[in-house]
């Protein structure tokens, strides 16, 4: 219960996911007492810790394939190109690639010691022809009208970087592309609510409330909004209109 999922309802599928979650729950606990005095902000170096998670956020493009099953449009952007925010170590362009076959992908981070990992795992993959890893900040993202889905992990972005990226995010996507933005699920247990806001802060982000991030993309453009919760992340799912450009 405390991942907020009912044991009874656990089936066989879901266990390698469910104990991956864990694992990185124990690696980023384990980092936190080991280096309490590091500042706020994705600062990572621990290969192990970086991997862990990588590992455990391939279950984000599971999440996305389940939502397109029933959303047309969105399936529809599974053949273009996604733009991975905050790639990490790769692990869930590696698993885009991986699932969808039409599909090219674009990874950028800033922290080198995730993308020297990222580089090599890419490498050893049989995907290295469809995904691209880069050292880019997104707000040097370039206005090219080139992104079909964007996956954006507000959990690591202060307010103002994320009011940028959002802005870069728009001009760099083409007409109907969707945007999926997460930020951590705020438990209703008020202790287990100050460890979610704490996570955030510890990562280096800033909003933890799901309306003010729909608001955010709504005053982009954005429309079809749709808020997709689970007890670990919340999705905030918008589209660009069809026609704009």
């Amino acid at each position: 219960m405390a991942l907020g999922v009912d044991p009874a309802t656990i089936n066989e599928q879901q266990v390698p996911q469910l104990l991956t979650v864990i694992e990185m729950a124990f690696a980023e606990a384990g980092e936190l007492l080991r280096h309490s005095e590091r500042g706020a902000g994705w600062q990572v170096e621990d290969v192990e810790l970086l991997q862990t998670q990588g590992r455990a956020s391939r279950s984000v493009f599971t999440r996305i394939l389940s939502l397109a099953e029933t959303r047309p449009l969105l399936r529809e952007a599974l053949n273009g190109t996604f733009l991975d925010v905050g790639t990490g170590v790769a692990g869930i362009a590696l698993e885009a690639a991986r699932t969808c076959p039409n599909l090219q992908v674009d990874g950028i981070d800033i922290w080198e010691p995730a993308l020297a990992l990222a580089r090599k795992n890419v490498a050893e993959s049989p995907y290295s022809d469809r995904v691209r890893i880069m050292n880019l900040d997104i707000s040097a993202l370039a206005t090219e009208q080139r992104h079909s889905l964007v996956w954006l992990p507000t959990m690591f972005l202060k307010r103002s970087v994320l009011e940028q990226a959002l802005d870069r995010i728009v001009v760099a996507s083409c007409s109907g592309a969707y945007l999926i933005a997460a930020l951590y699920t705020q438990p209703k247990d008020s202790f287990t609510a100050v460890l979610s806001t704490l996570r955030t802060m510890r990562s280096g982000g800033e909003v933890t409330d799901p309306s003010e991030l729909q608001d955010m993309l709504k005053s982009r453009g954005y429309t079809d909004l749709e808020v997709s919760v689970t007890p670990i992340a919340t999705f905030i799912l918008g589209r660009r209109p069809s026609g704009v450009s």
